[in-house]
């Protein structure tokens, strides 16, 4: 039987995501544009609504995260989801995005039902766990996002998107480290290397690719020394929840139907391309590997 925390972060969670993406939609509109339509905003609100929109995301994700978890994780991952929540209310002012007082009501409602699910999570006599990583994992992380971040760039300029952003094979990187190393690893080369690669393109938007390759690479290690069609099931629903993600900010700053396209571009061109790149490398570092990927 669940507990009364999980539904307090599960009500949070949904929330605080329902207050970015209604905010968001509201600005748009005092500009004079609806999500279905093409979307033509100035370069610093698209980002001021990016920064929005993620925070309220990132907020969502370390809410059913905890509500998932116990002990000392639980209680840290709760603290993370009302931090992000208060920075995307914050961010509505210190941005001066128009709002309405029922959107600022909601705001602070979701802050008080994660607050209140967070002070529950809290137990007593729970030692917290420490989060190692062996050296090898600590190099590989390094290493993987310095090859992350460099074949992003690199294919990237080859490729711009018509749409806005970039395509690039830099997921079969993400990809191969996911699988060889685990999750944790995997999360932290995706994050590491695809915000390397952002802010050295000069990608605006880069906090974006956070949770968005975070989320790819955690998803793509799970299979790690797993079968092989697991592993490309799940490295497939890794590339699918990244681009599903940009997908949730493009809707609000290009429209339905760019969003739309680029979300077919990362699914069908840059996810499929890395996929087939993973899965021809594989072999050849298994060989080349002591390690069981």
């Amino acid at each position: 039987m669940r507990s009364l925390r999980f539904y307090l972060l599960i009500s949070g969670a949904v929330l605080i995501m329902l207050y970015g993406i209604v905010e968001a939609a509201f600005v748009i509109h005092t500009f004079g544009f609806g999500i279905l339509e093409a979307v033509n905003l100035p370069g610093a609100l698209k980002n001021d609504l990016s920064l929005l929109l993620t925070l309220s995301f990132l907020s969502l994700i370390f809410s059913l995260a905890s509500a998932v978890s116990s002990g000392f994780w639980a209680s840290s991952l709760s603290v993370l989801a009302v931090v992000f929540g208060i920075a995307s209310i914050a961010s509505v002012k210190l941005m001066n995005f128009q709002t309405l007082v029922f959107l600022e009501t909601m705001g602070l409602i979701s802050i008080g039902v994660l607050a209140y699910g967070s002070g529950s999570t809290y137990e007593t006599g729970a030692a917290p766990p420490t989060l190692k990583f062996s050296t090898v994992e600590t190099a590989s992380i390094a290493i993987f996002s310095a090859l992350t971040a460099s074949a992003t760039a690199f294919t990237g300029q080859f490729f711009p998107s018509p749409t806005g952003g970039y395509t690039h094979i830099g997921d079969s990187v993400i990809f191969i480290a996911s699988l060889i190393y685990g999750s944790k690893v995997g999360a932290l080369v995706g994050a590491i290397g695809a915000v390397a690669a952002d802010l050295y393109v000069g990608y605006p938007r880069w906090f974006i690719s956070i949770p968005a390759h975070g989320l790819e690479g955690f998803i793509a290690g799970l299979g790690k020394s797993r079968k092989m069609y697991v592993q490309v099931a799940l490295c497939l629903l890794g590339g699918m929840v990244m681009a599903l993600t940009y997908f949730y900010v493009n809707v609000f700053i290009k429209g339905f139907g760019p969003a739309l396209i680029s979300l077919f571009r990362d699914v069908f061109g840059q996810v499929t391309v890395s996929l087939i790149i993973t899965v021809i490398v594989k072999p050849v570092l298994s060989k080349i590997s002591s390690k069981k990927i």
